[in-house]
């Protein structure tokens, strides 16, 4: 899904307040260890200019369910209580959603399986 198909998305919903724009879009994206870049889609933006744009995914390698989504969000997207019971993961020392029976957080455990 390319960024302006995402805000289209996004725009439909209608649950937001402001939407983001391009370049914050793309920000958030890049910097999301569930999404990765998969490829280029060209899109003709008139009078036969046709630009690049990236197509993003998701990381099929750590989220292998919908279950998962919780466990490998950043701090930045939880909720409340989510920051409230959310602790820094041993290895990669980032704030994540760790179950109890868990040592490291699932990113953490999928990118070395």
């Amino acid at each position: 899904m390319t960024r302006s198909a995402m805000t289209s998305m996004l725009h439909s919903q209608g649950e937001f307040r402001t939407l983001p724009n391009d370049s914050s879009l793309t920000a958030m994206m890049a910097k999301n260890s569930q999404i990765i870049q998969v490829g280029h889609e060209n899109v003709d933006v008139g009078e036969g200019v046709k630009v690049k744009h990236k197509v993003y995914g998701i990381d099929g390698a750590i989220i292998k369910e919908a279950s998962d989504l919780i466990y490998s969000r950043p701090y930045s997207s939880m909720t409340q209580k989510e920051r409230d019971i959310a602790v820094h993961c041993p290895k990669c020392k980032q704030k994540r959603l760790i179950k109890e029976r868990w040592s490291d957080c699932l990113i953490c455990q999928r990118k070395t399986e």
